[in-house]
């Protein structure tokens, strides 16, 4: 029987049309943060053009302009206001780092000579966190301190206990200072990237801007043209992926807007715990824990290293340990609370689901898996898999 490549098509159609769209997608990779930012903005600013045009009787454009103006006069009050402050505060904080260096080392020196059994427990786990290069440096001066030292008998065996102490001390600073040298150095080698980066996503998020404007602003010519698909030679494809497509979006946006409001409340609750406990820099640390705030999991330890440091270099190891306890209470009620009550609420998920696909989406897929994992699932479950969810 002779090979139909028509007959091939139509018994293969539905598979085929998806794997065209994802390799589509594929090919189109370097441009996913462009079109997911565009998809954002767009997403918020519709409904916001939309409630003004209904509620003060604007002509939608005109409604969606005053919308953009708005978005244009916050970037803008941010970086006229906010910006300064952050910039300030981080200077600040960057220039107090010998200070941090000493504090922690002080510390250490202490839990040293209080719970020795214990302190070498942690001194090795430091160690372990040294790079090849760093530990042999570390262990050529503390060699050189060693040989000085020894090159004194000792006359008692007094005098032999306090060089055993003092050596045990040079070590322990050996060993804090040439852990902060090395994150400087990374921190060093970073920041030409880091440049790049806010260059890059400064300029993504004025074509995001302007890409969702005009998008929104002629929206109606726009669905009528992708509707022509239905009478061109892509019909198929457009009978096959344009409901689900639509449908996989907006659950996509009902997920962002939760993930939104999340990181909203979880800066809140920071700021809040900053004040009260008269940590320093609230500004550029309630920014790191926002921002930090989309990258579940990881982004909890990301965000609680800079506020520990600032809370032991102002009020020592008590105000640490509250800022500790602070950032455990905030991110239990997030884990526990704000992520299945919001994700939920917005989704109508299980919570029990809700915190099994957080965790398997991230160990998967990483961070993406986590930002975009629950709507994802959500969408799996209910429009592929035809799986009736508790809506309540």
């Amino acid at each position: 029987m002779a090979f139909s490549l028509d007959q091939f098509y139509r018994l293969n159609r539905k598979a085929l049309i998806w794997l065209a769209l994802a390799v589509v997608l594929w090919l189109l990779r370097d441009f996913f943060g462009l079109v997911f930012l565009t998809f954002v903005i767009a997403f918020f600013a519709m409904p916001a053009a939309r409630r003004l045009h209904e509620r003060l009787r604007l002509p939608y454009r005109a409604a969606l302009v005053v919308v953009y103006l708005l978005f244009l006069g916050a970037l803008a009050g941010f970086g006229r206001f906010v910006m300064p402050n952050i910039v300030n505060e981080g200077t600040r904080l960057v220039a107090n780092l010998g200070a941090i260096q000493q504090r922690l080392i002080e510390l250490d020196q202490r839990f040293a000579t209080e719970y020795p059994a214990l302190h070498q427990l942690f001194s090795g786990y430091l160690r372990s966190l040294l790079d090849s290069q760093a530990a042999q440096q570390m262990h050529e001066r503390l060699t050189e301190q060693r040989l000085a030292l020894e090159a004194e008998p000792a006359a008692d065996d007094a005098a032999a206990e306090r060089r055993r102490r003092e050596l045990l001390l040079a070590e322990e600073k050996l060993l804090i200072e040439a852990l902060f040298r090395e994150q400087a150095e990374r921190l060093r080698k970073l920041t030409p990237h880091l440049i790049n980066f806010v260059y890059q996503a400064t300029a993504t998020m004025a074509l995001a801007l302007l890409f969702s404007f005009l998008i929104l602003i002629d929206l109606e010519r726009l669905q009528r043209l992708v509707r022509a698909l239905q009478g061109s030679r892509l019909h198929d494809v457009y009978a096959e992926a344009a409901g689900p497509l639509v449908r996989f979006t907006q659950v996509i946006g009902q997920g962002l807007r939760a993930q939104a409001m999340i990181a909203l409340t979880n800066t809140a609750l920071t700021l809040l715990g900053l004040l009260l406990l008269g940590i320093p820099s609230i500004a550029v640390l309630s920014m790191i824990v926002f921002v930090c705030s989309f990258i579940p999991v990881l982004g909890v330890f990301i965000s609680t290293v800079p506020i520990v440091l600032v809370a032991l270099n102002t009020g020592g190891v008590e105000l640490a340990l509250w800022s500790v306890v602070m950032i455990v209470v905030i991110h239990a009620i997030e884990a526990y609370g704000l992520n299945p009550l919001i994700y939920g609420r917005t989704l109508q998920l299980n919570p029990v689901l809700t915190l099994i696909i957080l965790f398997v989406a991230y160990h998967v897929f990483g961070i993406w898996g986590m930002l975009l994992g629950v709507p994802t699932a959500r969408y799996l479950l209910s429009d592929v898999l035809r799986v009736a969810l508790d809506e309540r």
